[in-house]
C-alpha cells in the first residue's frame, strides 16, 4: 500500500505539480459529458475506470499476499481510491491545477462497482468493464492521456448467463456498449469539431476462448493463464470486436 501511494505521489510531483502550490484550496466545475467540456466526459470515465482496476487488481495483490478476501478488498479499494481522492485533494492546493468534484464522484463511482463485482462473483461473471484504445492520426502511444482514440466499454458476457454457459458457440460471444469523445484536445479543436460517440457491437470473450483452447486440460490456472485472463477482463482488443459507431448530437 504504502508503495502504491508514494510511487503515484512521486509521479504526480514530477508530471503535475511542478509549477508548485500557494493560493489557498481551489476548485473547478469541469461539468460531465457536455459537448462543452473539455474533454467531452472521456477524462470522467478514465477516473472511474482507473479506481476499478486499481481497486480490483490490487485486491487480487494483497489477496495473493496472504490477506483473507474481505481484507484484501478493503485494502485494494482504500489503496486505489484513496490514492485518487488523495491527488484530486493536492490538486486543490496547486497552482496549475483545481480539485475538481466531478472527478472526485468517478473516482468513487469506480470504486463503488469495483465493490460490488468483487462480492457478487455472479455479476462479475456476467459484467466486464474495458478500455479499448486504438492509437491513430500520428499519436503518441499514450492509453491513459490520448482520450480521442478511447473507447470506454460495458461488457456483458453470454459466459455468465446460465443459459448460455455450456452452449458450444454462444458462450464465446459478448455484447458491449460504449462511450468516446474525439478531438476535444486543445490542438484538435483547431482543425475539426469535437465529437461525442456512443459505440454499440458484439466481441469475442478471449478469456472464455483460451480457457477451452489453449489452456484447456489445466487442473488449476497457471500464472500465466491468470495474468492473461486479467488482462482481457479491463482491456479490448480492437481486432476481437465490431461496433457500430453513433455521434451523439
Amino acid at each position: 500500500m504504502a508503495a502504491s501511494i508514494g510511487g503515484t505521489l512521486a509521479y504526480g510531483w514530477a508530471k503535475w505539480w511542478q509549477d508548485g502550490f500557494g493560493g489557498g484550496f481551489k476548485t473547478a466545475n469541469e461539468g460531465w459529458f457536455g459537448q462543452d467540456t473539455r474533454y467531452g466526459g472521456a477524462d470522467k470515465l478514465g477516473h472511474a475506470m482507473f479506481a476499478y482496476t486499481g481497486a480490483r487488481v490490487l485486491t487480487q495483490a494483497f489477496e495473493w499476499a496472504g490477506n483473507d478476501p474481505t481484507t484484501a478488498l478493503k485494502l485494494g479499494l482504500w489503496t486505489s481510491v484513496g490514492t485518487l481522492m488523495g491527488v484530486e485533494l493536492i490538486d486543490g492546493f496547486s497552482r496549475k491545477w483545481r480539485f475538481s468534484k466531478e472527478d472526485a464522484v468517478a473516482n468513487l463511482a469506480g470504486g463503488a462497482l469495483a465493490y460490488l463485482l468483487e462480492r457478487n462473483p455472479e455479476l462479475d461473471a456476467l459484467i466486464d468493464l474495458r478500455l479499448q484504445y486504438s492509437p491513430s492520426g500520428g499519436r503518441q502511444f499514450d492509453p491513459f492521456g490520448d482520450y480521442s482514440n478511447q473507447r470506454y466499454l460495458l461488457v456483458l458476457k453470454a459466459s455468465g448467463v446460465p443459459a448460455f454457459k455450456q452452449h458450444p458457440l454462444f458462450k464465446y460471444l459478448e455484447i458491449n456498449l460504449g462511450y468516446g469523445a474525439r478531438n476535444f484536445d486543445t490542438d484538435s479543436r483547431a482543425l475539426t469539431t469535437p465529437t461525442r460517440h456512443a459505440y454499440f457491437g458484439i466481441s469475442l470473450n478471449l478469456s472464455e476462448l483460451l480457457r477451452n483452447t489453449v489452456y484447456k486440460g489445466n487442473a488449476s490456472p497457471t500464472r500465466t493463464q491468470r495474468v492473461t485472463e486479467t488482462f482481457f477482463e479491463f482491456m479490448q482488443i480492437p481486432a476481437a470486436t465490431m461496433q457500430s459507431d453513433h455521434v451523439i448530437r
